[in-house]
């Protein structure tokens, strides 16, 4: 018996609590597009997974034939659709938002636009249908509108669906393809969503590729959510992230500040400041920053964060869950980190550091951090400890730590007793690789051991 040919094309979509938006658009596509069923693959990444809808999203993946389920709780805004493209496994990938319906025949056509440009280096996008789906839009113009970079225009050149492709300067990113090869990716640093237009197409042209409007490719989307989004839209972060991506794509920030001057005052001043003392810290080096803390002692992330605050990386660090094995906080400490690193792969980020929550600096650690940065630069290292309770790891190290570090509580505590703890694991592991700067920049904040609670030591996120 013959086997099925692998499926070409990935059609994933990024939710954020809206099961309605999700359900509809993964229906349509097995409903309307049955003629390329077998050469599809969908997949539905959540990034609020343990969320409202999350229990009915995961379900889908048992009732929609060909849907993979992939929980995704430490990423927000637009990074979720950067995982689509580092979860798919076909060689083109088309990313569509969570309330997006394509048109009859549209996939069909993208698949044999595919088979006909099989080296193909762009970014392709189709027309938007207004509701009435006659009305239609096919590029954005870069112009401000509120906090979103990009009024709808149209080019007349979309209105026939047989007509060949055309460049375009950007577009909203509700639908967009391109092979998984040449996905350039977004700034692990941004945090919100809404800079990605214009800046995603600029990644594109740098690289030597285009934007292109192909004209069959159309779709049309919910314009309205009477129940409101469940992500906040925070201005300060959409200005930073503005600046972010712009400063990246190598294009001028003088209208993004011009903009939002005009739009919010004087604070953009602050704003500004802000975004470039981040910029200029030496932990503006690593990829992610993350902060180990137990559910159960809130209080302690709270004291973290004055800590990150005064060092002026407090907008940076994101809260890690500590993984709870009672009893065993070197097992606890281990499945923690290697938690961090199992994220910091997934979003194949070049390195990660991680910190316990009772972390504390040394004085003029901005200045000791920048030295040792400046060190790391320039060697080939996969682990480095900073001193107690902070520790970095490198991308090289992510695949050997993934495959011998168990996953589950049980596994650790054998795996832990067996190897006398992370530390030592990896100080046998990594032999010159590994680096402990000297002097140390940080240390652990001295804790009565008797006032700390029965739950936190059976969390156990820190080794003793």
């Amino acid at each position: 018996m013959a086997t099925a040919a692998p499926a070409r094309l990935t059609v994933g979509t990024a939710v954020h609590d809206d099961y309605d938006g999700a359900y509809f658009t993964l229906l349509s596509l097995r409903l309307h597009h049955p003629e390329v069923a077998d050469r599809v693959d969908l997949l539905l990444v959540d990034g609020d997974p343990d969320g409202p809808t999350s229990a009915g999203l995961r379900a889908m993946e048992g009732t929609v034939p060909g849907l993979r389920y992939v929980p995704v709780g430490h990423v927000r805004g637009t990074a979720l659709r950067d995982l689509v493209f580092r979860e798919a496994r076909t060689e083109w990938v088309l990313c569509v938002d969570s309330h997006v319906l394509l048109a009859p025949g549209a996939l069909a056509r993208l698949l044999a636009y595919a088979d006909e440009h099989p080296q193909s280096r762009d970014l392709l996008q189709g027309p938007l249908l207004g509701d009435d789906l006659r009305t239609m839009r096919t590029h954005l113009d870069p112009v401000f509108d509120g906090t979103s970079f990009g009024t709808w225009g149209c080019d007349p050149r979309g209105a026939d669906p047989d007509a060949p492709p055309f460049e375009i300067g950007m577009q909203g990113l509700g639908l967009f393809a391109c092979r998984k090869e040449v996905w350039p990716g977004f700034n692990p640093r941004l945090r919100g969503q809404g800079a990605e237009e214009g800046y995603l197409h600029k990644k594109f042209r740098a690289a030597g590729a285009r934007a292109l409007c192909l004209p069959f490719l159309r779709w049309t989307r919910r314009t309205v959510r009477p129940h409101g989004t469940a992500l906040p839209a925070d201005t300060a972060d959409r200005c930073r992230d503005h600046l972010l991506a712009w400063e990246e794509a190598g294009m001028a920030v003088e209208p993004v500040l011009d903009h939002y001057r005009e739009r919010c005052g004087d604070i953009v001043d602050s704003w500004l400041a802000d975004h470039a003392a981040e910029r200029s810290h030496p932990l503006d080096h690593f990829d992610a920053l993350v902060c180990v803390n137990a559910d159960a002692e809130p209080h302690r992330w709270v004291a973290a964060n004055r800590r990150f605050r005064r060092l002026g990386i407090a907008g940076r660090v994101r809260r890690l869950p500590a993984a709870a094995v009672p009893g065993d906080p070197s097992a606890a400490h281990a499945l923690s980190h290697r938690t961090a690193v199992a994220q910091a792969r997934q979003q194949e980020l070049r390195h990660v550091l991680v910190f316990e929550d009772d972390v504390v600096f040394c004085h003029d650690a901005s200045s000791v951090l920048r030295a040792h940065v400046a060190e790391l630069a320039d060697r080939r290292w996969t682990v480095c400890r900073f001193g107690g309770s902070a520790v970095a790891y490198h991308a090289r190290a992510f695949e050997r730590l993934l495959a011998e570090l168990p996953s589950d509580e049980a596994g650790m505590r054998a795996w832990s007793a067996g190897h006398g703890g992370l530390e030592q694991f990896c100080a046998r592991q990594f032999g010159d690789t590994l680096v402990r700067v000297s002097p140390a920049v940080t240390s652990r904040e001295r804790a009565d051991l008797a006032a700390v609670s029965a739950t936190h030591r059976a969390a156990g996120a820190r080794m003793g």
